[in-house]
C-alpha cells in the first residue's frame, strides 16, 4: 500500500504538469512531459503486477490481465468522449465536427494516435486547430503496450519455474533493455523525417514504457549504502522532472534524445523513492497529491476537451485565468466520474472474462455509434439563401506570332496595382454564408491542386524534381511554376490559362520550401528543413534541361527562420530572392516574382462556421494579411527591372480581404486559396500575364 501511495504522488506530479501546461500557466512550457512519467509509470506498475502473479500462480492469466484493463479504463474514457460530442455539438466549430466524429471511432479502436500522427504530418492538416479528444493519443499508445507486453512476458518466461525468481526478472529485463534501445533508435530515426510519427508513434515511445518494466524487474538495493545512494538519487530525478517542465518548451527537440532525461529522471524516482526515510516518498505521500494522483486518470482525460470547447467557443485563445478556470472544472468532473463511474467499475469483479469482454463491446459500440450519428447530422451552416455566381471582366490580348512587326517593338508589361475587381468589393458587403457556397466548408480542406494527388507536389524528402508537364506538352512557349505551396495552390489557375493558351507548363513545387535561398525551419519536421538546398541546385538545372522560357516564382512570406523559429526578416527574404531571381535569368530565363497571396491568419473554414450570419468578422484587414515589408521588395525589384505580378487587387479592397467571394469560398484554411477560386480568377492572370510570356518565349 506505501509503494501504491508513492506511485499515486508520482501520478499528481506528472498530471499536475500536464494540466497547467495546457492552461498557458507562464515557464511551464516543459508540462508535456507529464506524459512520459505516465508511460514509464504504467511500464512499471504493469510489469510489477504479472511478475507478481507469474510468482505467485505460475502462470499470467491473460483474461483476468484484460479484465481489469477493462474495468479500469474503457467506462470513464467513453463516458468522457461521448460528453465531449455532445458538448461539441453545441460550443466547437461545426466544419471540425466530422473530423472529431473520426477521432471519436479513433478512440473507439484504440488508434487514435494513428489519427493524429497522419493528421499532423499532413503539411495541409497541420495548422487545424487541435482536437478536443487528441490527449486521447497517449491512452491508444498504452492500450497499444497492454496489447503486447503481457503475451510478450508470458512467452518470455516459458520454462521457468515459479521457483527461479531470478531467471525470470532477468528474461524480463534482457527483454525490455531490447526494447528499449530499439525504440529509441526508431525514435531518433523517426524524428529526421516526421516528428509527429516520432511523437505519437508506439514504437518509438515503447522504450519509455520499458525503462518502466526494466526498473520494475531490477533488484532492490540491500545495503545502507545502496540505499542512501537510491534515496539520493530518487530526490536527483524528481528534481530533474521539475527542472523538464521549466526548462523545455514548444522548441526542444521531443521525443528525440532530450525525452531521455524526464524518464531516467522517472525510473530513479521508481527506484528509490521509498528506499530510505528520507527518500521523497515523504513528499510524495502528502495528502492533496494523494487525492489528485488517485483521480489523475479522469483529470487528464476532463481538462483538454474543456480548454479546447472553450477556445472555440470564445473564438480566441483562452488567457491563463480563463485556462486556471477551466482546468479547476476539469477537476471538479474529475471528482465526480472518479467516485460515480471510475473507482466503482473496476472494483465489479464480476465483469471478467466474457462479461468483460461483452461489456467492452458495448462500450465501444455506443461510442462508434455516437460518432456515426453526428458524422451523419451535420448542423446548418448557412446564413443567407442561394448566391449569384460571381463573374470578371477581362479585356485580352492574343498576340498572333505570324504577324511581323513593322515598327520598334514596345516590351510588355505586368499590369501595377491599381484597384480591386468588382467582385470582390461587392463581397466586402456580404453578410450570411451562402447556401450554394462551393466548395462547403466541410469539404474546404481537401479542395487542392491535383499536383497533391499526383506526386508533383513533391513531398518534405524528396530532392529530385519530378518531370510534371501540363498543357500543350509539344509547344515551344514553356512556362514554369516554381516555389512552395503558396506557388502550388496557383497550379489550377496556370492550367487554364496553359490549356487556353497552348503552353507547356512545368511544375516546380515542394513542400515548404521558397524558392528563395534562405534557411527554414519547418514545423512539420520539427527542425531546420535542410532539404531545401538541394532541391533548389536541382531545380535549376532541371528547368534548363526542360527549355524554360518564363519562370514564375512565389512563396508563403510567414515562413519561419531557421534559428529564430519566427517570421523570416525583410532582410533575408530580399538577398535570399535576389540570389535566386539571378540564377534563373543568368540561366537564360526570364523570372517573375509574384506577389503572395493574404495571409487570413486563421482558419476561415472554421471561423465561417462559427459566424455564418455574418462573415465579415473574418475578413483579415490589408495589414493583417500583407506585410509592408515584403511589398518594398517587390517595388525595388521593379525598379531594378526585375518584373513583378501583382495579384492583390485580385483579393482584396484596401480596407480588407473578402473570405467568400458570391458563392465561392476564397481559402480552404488559414492561408491557401480553394481549387475554385485559383480556377475562378485564371481569366484575370491570363489577361495579365500572355503578351509577357509571349514575348520572351520568341525572344532568344
Amino acid at each position: 500500500m506505501k509503494r501504491r501511495a508513492d506511485i499515486e504522488g508520482m501520478r499528481a506530479i506528472a498530471v499536475l504538469a500536464v494540466l497547467l501546461f495546457h492552461a498557458g500557466v507562464p515557464s511551464m512550457a516543459g508540462g508535456y512531459v507529464g506524459v512520459d512519467v505516465f508511460f514509464v509509470i504504467s511500464g512499471f506498475l504493469i510489469t510489477s503486477l504479472l511478475v507478481s502473479e507469474r510468482l505467485s500462480t505460475g502462470k499470467i492469466s491473460l483474461a483476468s490481465f484484460y479484465s481489469r484493463r477493462i474495468r479500469r479504463l474503457l467506462p470513464v474514457s467513453a463516458f468522457v468522449a461521448v460528453i465531449t460530442l455532445i458538448g461539441s455539438r453545441i460550443w466547437l466549430e461545426s466544419v471540425r465536427l466530422e473530423s472529431l466524429a473520426n477521432d471519436v471511432i479513433g478512440v473507439a479502436t484504440f488508434s487514435s494516435n494513428f489519427v493524429f500522427a497522419h493528421r499532423g504530418a499532413d503539411y495541409l492538416q497541420a495548422s487545424l486547430p487541435p482536437s478536443p479528444l487528441q490527449h486521447y493519443w497517449s491512452l491508444a499508445v498504452e492500450e497499444q503496450f497492454y496489447v503486447v507486453w503481457p503475451a510478450l512476458i508470458a512467452l518470455v518466461c516459458i520454462g521457468v519455474g515459479a521457483a527461479s525468481p531470478k531467471a525470470l526478472r532477468i528474461r524480463i529485463a534482457v527483454t525490455a533493455f531490447i526494447i528499449s534501445i530499439g525504440s529509441f533508435i526508431a525514435c531518433m530515426l523517426m524524428m529526421e523525417n516526421s516528428q509527429p510519427w516520432a511523437f505519437f508513434s508506439p514504437h518509438t515511445r515503447a522504450f519509455e514504457l520499458a525503462i518502466g518494466a526494466l526498473i520494475a524487474v531490477a533488484p532492490i538495493a540491500a545495503s545502507r549504502f545502496m540505499r542512501n545512494f537510491a534515496a539520493t538519487c530518487a530526490w536527483a530525478g524528481l528534481g530533474a522532472v521539475v527542472a523538464c517542465v521549466f526548462v523545455f518548451d514548444e522548441f526542444t527537440k521531443f521525443p528525440g534524445p532530450f525525452a531521455v532525461l524526464p524518464v531516467m529522471a522517472t525510473a530513479l524516482l521508481l527506484r528509490g523513492g521509498d528506499s530510505t526515510r528520507w527518500a521523497p516518498h515523504i513528499l510524495l505521500r502528502l495528502s492533496p497529491l494523494q487525492w489528485l494522483g488517485s483521480r489523475s486518470y479522469s483529470a487528464y482525460l476532463w481538462h483538454w476537451p474543456i480548454l479546447i470547447l472553450a477556445e472555440a467557443n470564445k473564438g480566441q485563445e483562452l488567457t491563463i485565468t480563463e485556462g486556471l478556470a477551466c482546468t479547476v472544472i476539469g477537476l471538479a468532473l474529475s471528482e465526480f466520474s472518479y467516485r460515480l463511474i471510475e473507482n466503482p467499475v473496476r472494483h465489479m469483479i464480476t465483469i471478467r472474462g466474457l462479461r468483460a469482454a461483452a461489456f467492452s463491446v458495448s462500450l465501444l459500440s455506443l461510442l462508434s455509434g455516437a460518432a456515426v450519428l453526428s458524422k451523419e447530422n451535420p448542423p446548418k451552416m448557412s446564413g443567407a439563401g442561394v448566391a449569384t455566381a460571381p463573374t470578371l471582366n477581362t479585356n485580352t490580348t492574343v498576340a498572333d506570332p505570324n504577324i511581323v512587326q513593322s515598327t520598334i517593338p514596345v516590351v510588355p508589361t505586368l499590369p501595377p496595382l491599381t484597384k480591386a475587381i468588382d467582385p470582390i468589393v461587392q463581397a466586402m458587403d456580404a453578410t450570411g454564408l451562402p447556401s450554394n457556397l462551393t466548395p462547403k466548408l466541410q469539404s474546404a480542406l481537401s479542395d487542392e491542386p491535383d499536383i497533391y494527388g499526383n506526386g508533383c507536389h513533391l513531398s518534405f524528402s524528396a530532392l529530385v524534381p519530378k518531370p510534371c508537364y501540363f498543357g500543350d506538352v509539344e509547344s515551344t512557349t514553356v512556362v514554369g511554376i516554381y516555389g512552395d505551396s503558396h506557388m502550388a495552390q496557383w497550379f489550377p489557375t496556370f492550367e487554364k490559362v496553359a490549356i487556353k493558351r497552348n503552353w507547356k507548363l512545368v511544375v516546380y513545387t515542394k513542400r515548404g520550401c521558397p524558392p528563395a535561398d534562405v534557411p527554414v525551419y519547418n514545423k512539420v519536421l520539427g527542425k531546420v528543413y535542410t532539404q531545401c538546398g538541394e532541391w533548389r541546385r536541382n531545380v535549376m538545372k532541371q528547368m534548363v534541361t526542360d527549355g524554360v522560357k518564363v519562370m514564375f516564382v512565389a512563396h508563403f512570406d510567414r515562413l519561419l527562420d531557421a534559428q529564430s523559429r519566427i517570421p523570416i526578416w525583410q532582410k533575408n527574404w530580399r538577398e535570399g530572392m535576389a540570389a535566386t531571381v539571378k540564377q534563373i535569368s543568368d540561366a537564360g530565363i526570364r523570372p517573375i516574382v509574384m506577389q503572395d497571396t493574404p495571409y487570413p491568419g486563421q482558419m476561415i473554414p472554421a471561423c465561417l462556421s462559427r459566424n455564418y450570419t455574418k462573415v465579415f468578422v473574418c475578413t483579415p484587414s490589408i495589414s493583417e494579411a500583407y506585410r509592408d515589408d515584403m511589398n518594398e521588395i517587390l517595388v525595388d525589384f521593379e525598379k531594378q527591372g526585375i518584373s513583378v505580378l501583382w495579384v492583390r487587387d485580385w483579393f482584396c479592397t484596401k480596407n480588407g480581404c473578402p473570405t467568400v467571394v458570391g458563392n465561392i469560398l476564397v481559402y480552404r484554411d488559414d492561408n491557401h486559396m480553394t481549387v475554385t477560386f485559383a480556377q475562378y480568377i485564371a481569366p484575370l492572370l491570363d489577361a495579365a500575364v500572355n503578351d509577357v510570356v509571349n514575348w520572351y518565349s520568341r525572344t532568344p
